[in-house]
């Protein structure tokens, strides 16, 4: 099979379990936010601050030096589990014993108990690291349908039960190390062709953290991006705001999030072989950012359009502050969805260290403006910064991009354009039917709009992207492929 035909089956596999985790955790988050109050979803947004950043370190960017090797990786790999392995107890001891200094810094006492328990995700999730990798850099994301998906039905099910039980916070942690266990479970099943030798080669894990130190040093960075708002948050504010700003972050970045999984996957390992082929990696890359413009864009627009009724209907008026935060948040979520691809480039291109060097930028200006944001503007002010800061970090991130694969300003136009005009044209439409159709009903008018607003953007785009159009008449020819070769095997 082709690169190109791995690839396409790479995201068509990672789709598939997107779009099925997606849509399920949504449903589970709507019922939930009608059983659990903001201020337990901050405190598990607390406590998950935590093991987010104990966790960076417990792979020290191992996973992506071992998909950007080349040749045999198994004696790799071997050193990848047990360094892994090591780190990771470390990083649950240290969690334990640092969980009352957390529980002082955001002034909440039951931090502690629920850290300490939340933190044995650190112990349970490296036992599938390596295999998660090894999978991705073979791209053979088929075998991870499994591990993504039956995980994700079996937390919901814990969650709404104990939720329903009252268990409070405890339904959100105890549903998680669930999801964890399984997790870890599955990914021995899926990767039958490895099992880790006890055997540690000094060489190799040289070699492998001279590549990711640099992936290591920018995730930490991103992580102290992408967490800072939510530290002076929880910190200024309390608990309860930071339960109605994570709410509001995460479904405005739901796309970018559910984006990102798929091509932060794919294209890392697909752009790496081809590394050697600077033009057929720029076509690829302009070809995605196109594709991922085409998906985001209309739900960023449908979002800022529709937030109040979305919140209201959906969340409960206790959830009513989180609207024009998350109005603001769905422009950083489409510039955060259409990045994902140039930190691929970054990473296949030799240059992971431009991935520090965006980082610290973004910190330094994070680092100036959050507090002030934060204590005079509240929650707008945060989410305003946030944005701000998220434009400068594209603009240089583009720049950045050109320089590996030679992009022009008219290349980024020309894959941006259709989907813009086409999103802001169906947002309009939705809009101005919803406008007088929403009353005492308007869960009904905003489903109505919903549906005017995609098949108005579906309509434009099918019409007049020859791009879309060519993707589609590619995908019926490799499934009418697919089909014959069905039909001749069974014949």
């Amino acid at each position: 099979m082709t690169l190109r035909k791995r690839a396409t089956a790479g995201v068509f596999w990672v789709g598939i379990s997107t779009a099925v985790n997606t849509v399920f955790r949504m449903l589970i988050r709507y019922v939930l936010v009608r059983m659990l109050l903001p201020a337990e979803f901050g405190l598990v947004a607390m406590a998950s601050m935590a093991i987010d950043f104990l966790q960076m370190f417990r792979e020290l960017g191992f996973a992506s030096a071992l998909i950007y090797r080349k040749g045999d990786v198994r004696k790799a790999a071997d050193t990848m589990f047990i360094s892994v392995m090591v780190i990771a107890v470390v990083l649950f001891g240290l969690a334990n014993l640092t969980a009352p200094l957390v529980a002082v810094f955001f002034r909440a006492p039951e931090l502690t108990t629920v850290l300490r328990v939340l933190s044995l995700n650190i112990l349970i999730s490296a036992f599938g690291q390596v295999q998660f990798s090894l999978l991705a850099k073979e791209l053979a994301f088929r075998a991870k349908l499994l591990p993504d998906l039956v995980p994700t039905i079996v937390y919901g099910v814990t969650a709404v039960a104990l939720a329903l039980l009252r268990f409070g916070v405890w339904s959100l942690v105890i549903a998680s190390l669930v999801d964890a266990i399984l997790t870890s479970l599955l990914s021995w099943i899926v990767v039958p062709w490895w099992k880790p030798h006890l055997r540690f080669d000094k060489q190799e894990a040289k070699e492998l953290f001279d590549y990711g130190k640099h992936i290591m040093g920018s995730s930490l960075l991103v992580y102290a991006i992408t967490n800072l708002d939510n530290f002076f948050v929880g910190r200024v504010l309390g608990e309860e705001a930071l339960g109605l700003y994570k709410g509001a972050f995460d479904q405005a970045n739901l796309p970018a999030t559910q984006i990102s999984r798929i091509i932060g996957q794919v294209l890392f390992p697909a752009y790496s072989k081809l590394q050697d082929d600077l033009e057929a990696m720029k076509r690829a890359f302009f070809r995605t950012l196109h594709y991922v413009a085409l998906i985001v864009t209309p739900v960023t627009f449908g979002m800022i359009a529709f937030a109040s009724p979305f919140v209201i209907t959906l969340y409960g008026l206790n959830w009513a502050p989180a609207v024009v935060p998350l109005q603001i948040l769905s422009v950083y979520g489409l510039l955060r969805a259409l990045a994902v691809n140039m930190g691929s480039v970054f990473r296949a291109g030799g240059k992971p260290h431009w991935l520090t060097y965006i980082a610290v930028f973004r910190l330094a200006l994070m680092g100036i403006f959050l507090y002030p944001a934060t204590r005079y503007f509240g929650l707008v002010g945060v989410s305003t910064l946030s944005t701000l800061i998220s434009i400068g970090d594209f603009a240089i991130s583009a720049a950045l991009t050109n320089q590996v694969i030679h992009g022009r300003l008219a290349d980024y136009v020309h894959a941006l354009w259709e989907p813009l005009v086409f999103s802001a044209v169906g947002a309009l439409a939705a809009w101005w039917l919803f406008s007088r159709l929403a009353g005492p009903h308007d869960f009904i008018a905003l489903v109505i709009a919903a549906t005017v607003l995609v098949l108005v953007y579906s309509t434009l785009a099918l019409a007049l992207d020859s791009e879309l159009r060519r993707l589609i008449a590619g995908l019926l020819v490799d499934a009418d492929e697919i089909r014959r070769r069905l039909n001749g095997s069974s014949s």
